[in-house]
């Protein structure tokens, strides 16, 4: 499987004192049929961070069931420290 994407800046992105994003960097999910083909869980996201004249690539696994579980919980639970969570970056 090969395509092409356009790949656009977010303006949510960090900017430095120039007005410039610190990071050029995307997040880009897995199709499932990769994460199948290569072994990975459902949901695996790739992280592609222009860097040193290079790409630097890193998977970031989708949490575990159990982690999913405590955060439904919360969120059942509590709304309002759900939100307050999300506010500050899980």
């Amino acid at each position: 499987m090969s395509g092409v994407l356009e790949l656009a800046i977010e303006e949510a992105q960090q900017t430095g004192e120039n007005g410039k994003a610190k990071k050029d960097t995307w997040i880009l999910r897995l199709p499932k049929e990769v994460c199948d083909r290569e072994g990975f869980a459902d949901g695996t996201l790739v992280s592609l961070t222009i860097k040193n004249s290079g790409i630097d690539a890193k998977f970031i696994r989708p949490p575990s069931k159990n982690i999913q579980e405590i955060s439904e919980q919360i969120l059942a639970e509590d709304h309002e420290l759900h939100k307050e969570l999300k506010r500050l970056g899980d």
